[in-house]
């Protein structure tokens, strides 16, 4: 289907690709990753042909229709959505645009049999094409993204971005074509128009290339993974999990080779100089130069394979409960979003928001965060709560005068400038990026900016509007890390259901101005909607706990997908229940264990001090306080490793006991 060959591309001084090739087969479903910068969106521009290779050739099975998504894209037609979708059917739209004109002809003449005959013609010429379907199928794939019928009629133009990138990729998706090319399609969906798209993809029988920085979705979708990396296309075989453990073992082998090689080398080195000026070995050194020479250097990766991992300042406690709305009025103009609402919001939970677009959750965490106005009602906030409120579209926090760091130094005064820059570049501004004006910085860039300055703030109840747009999977990945270990409040809107998976511990799904709670992370809510949907078709109501008989039969060989899942949320919640406390207490100890090292070292500086020694009142109470400390350590020391021991076991428990669980 398609093949690169020796194809090379740089731009000034910096090489993209250096003499790849790829095969891709009919069918296959490739996942592009790689690091910001690599080349991904590259590569596909010149799959696209909008771009071409300074050198090699692209080959493509002859007559192959490509359809390529790009990421950003505006459109100030006056054309409806529906037409914009069918735009690429030129001699359907002519037919169809013929039949509406005779039509109105034979209305005004229904007797004249030449205008019947030619409505006769052009009719069938139009079914022949599938003029008829076509528009059924459009209409299909507009609401499965999530356009709801009544908009199918409205102008283009009165739709954001986020929304024409929607209706472009509907126009693609009607067109069918043999190759599709999408650079990041999950970024302006919906967690529901994006379970939609993996079904269609799954089903489609179009050889599929994309670039995405969700693992959930290439997990569902991908057949290989290509990764970019040091001006190579590297090829794995299998979904995004499969790429991982693959990669680790691949580098663990190449890391192997490094060190082996690095003492072959650093011996053979030796042994040059030693008997460089020796007569009798001048054969053999030359030989061991030569051979050095000749020797196909091993070479690690450039990039980083470790996740960086942030120490943030956990947030002063709130009282229990956080957060309260009692009988909530929000309305927009004639639009009731809710009424008659009440939702209280706990210490320590952390609730995913989901359902379909539209469904009212953005503005449930504007009313939380107390940005839109309501009707009637009440917002009432507990003790010590104080909420920091991120949103793509909400960020006049930021001084446009303030270069990146200033920005983070800001929010976070007492932070060091090297975690400072830490923190910055998790979220992809390295190096001198860090003194980039705010004022030239893009919608995206500005957004990275403003999540990183908010969760250097300490707030204690977080509201995050779609957190993990615009970062790449390494930005994702740290973000998870941080936010699963946040000690406070958290409400939030994702559609990166491996984020949702590893932060939540509630999902709520909004519906029509109604909340329904379910207490877990992701893979319990979807196996509770499948146990639900499948109750519901049996005319039975759902179970809702898990019996023994249960349990018994989820462990038995072959099972299915949804059991593995079910037995996935039952070890993310007995995980929850048992080592969560116990960690907490273990992080807490860690915590105090660091404050009184550092109070010890401070105390044996100052009794080594010559005015303190003199001192015969202050003198006797350090050194008392030092003997208190040095008490309190051992102590904590002991609880410390006790805990941790605790915490293997029981893990070890938990892994025995969900030893079936299957991929």
């Amino acid at each position: 289907m398609l093949r690169l060959v020796s194809l090379s591309k740089q731009y000034g001084s910096k090489i993209l690709f250096d003499s790849v090739a790829l095969h891709i087969k009919p069918g296959e479903r490739v996942g592009l990753v790689g690091a910001n910068g690599t080349g991904k969106t590259t590569l596909l521009r010149m799959l696209a042909g909008e771009e071409s290779p300074d050198a090699g050739e692209i080959v493509l099975k002859k007559n192959a229709r490509i359809g390529y998504l790009k990421q950003d894209i505006t459109e100030e037609s006056e054309q409806t959505v529906l037409e914009t979708v069918l735009q690429g059917f030129p001699e359907i739209a002519r037919l169809e645009h013929r039949l509406l004109h005779l039509q109105q002809q034979i209305s005004e003449q229904p007797g004249d049999q030449a205008l019947l005959a030619e409505y006769g013609r052009v009719q069938e010429a139009f079914e022949r094409l599938g003029g008829y379907g076509l528009e059924t199928r459009a209409r299909a794939i507009l609401t499965g993204i999530g356009f709801v019928p009544d908009s199918h009629t409205q102008p283009v133009r009165s739709f954001s971005g986020g929304w024409m990138m929607r209706i472009a990729l509907a126009r693609l998706l009607v067109q069918e074509p043999d190759i599709l090319l999408l650079d990041e399609p999950t970024n302006h969906l919906d967690l529901m128009s994006l379970i939609w798209l993996e079904n269609f993809l799954i089903s489609s029988p179009a050889t599929l290339i994309l670039v995405s920085h969700d693992q959930y979705f290439l997990n569902r979708i991908a057949t290989h993974i290509v990764e970019v990396r040091s001006r190579k296309l590297y090829s794995y075989t299998g979904n995004f999990d499969a790429y991982v453990q693959e990669r680790a073992q691949q580098f663990a082998r190449l890391e192997a080779e490094y060190r082996a090689q690095q003492k072959e080398i650093e011996k053979t080195e030796r042994f040059i100089e030693r008997f460089r000026y020796k007569a009798s070995k001048a054969r053999q050194v030359q030989s061991r130069v030569r051979h050095l020479d000749k020797m196909e250097r091993v070479e690690l990766p450039d990039e980083s394979t470790q996740v960086m991992r942030l120490q943030l300042p956990q947030p002063k406690r709130t009282g229990k409960l956080v957060m309260q709305l009692k009988n909530v009025l929000k309305r927009y103009g004639d639009l009731t979003v809710y009424e008659g609402l009440n939702f209280t919001i706990s210490r320590g939970q952390k609730i995913a928001l989901v359902g379909h677009n539209g469904a009212g959750k953005s503005t449930l965490l504007k009313i939380l965060a107390g940005v839109t106005e309501i009707q009637s009602g009440e917002r009432i906030p507990g003790e010590h709560v104080r909420v920091e409120y991120y949103a793509q579209h909400q960020l006049d926090i930021l001084n446009p005068e303030n270069d990146i760091l200033q920005e983070l130094r800001a929010a976070a005064p007492e932070q060091s400038e090297v975690n400072l820059r830490k923190i910055a570049g998790a979220f992809l501004f390295s190096g001198d990026d860090v003194h980039k004006k705010i004022s030239v910085l893009s919608g995206g860039e500005k957004a990275r900016v403003a999540l990183a300055r908010m969760l250097l703030s300490g707030g204690n109840f977080m509201i995050l509007d779609e957190p993990t747009n615009h970062l790449d999977m390494q930005a994702r990945e740290v973000l998870k890390n941080t936010l699963s270990e946040y000690e406070g409040t958290m409400i939030f809107i994702s559609h990166d259901r491996d984020f949702i998976d590893a932060v939540a511990n509630i999902v709520i799904e909004v519906d029509e101005g109604t909340l329904r709670e379910y207490p877990g992370n992701y893979e319990y809510y979807q196996w509770k909607k499948e146990q639900e949907k499948a109750a519901a078709e049996n005319n039975e109501p759902a179970a809702s706990t898990v019996s023994s008989q249960d349990r018994a039969q989820s462990v038995s060989p072959g099972k299915s997908r949804k059991e593995n899942r079910k037995r996935r949320a039952e070890k993310q919640q007995e995980r929850a229940r048992i080592l969560g406390p116990l960690q907490r207490e273990h992080e807490r100890i860690e915590t105090e264990i660091s404050e009184l090292e550092q109070e010890k070292e401070a105390l044996t500086a100052d009794l080594c001090r010559q005015e303190i020694i003199a001192d015969k009142t202050l003198f006797p109470e350090k050194n008392k306080r030092l003997h208190e400390v040095e008490k309190q350590l051992t102590a904590l020391y002991e609880t410390w490793e006790n805990l941790a021991t605790e915490i293997e076991l029981r893990t070890e428990e938990l892994d025995e006991k969900y030893a079936d669980l299957q991929g």
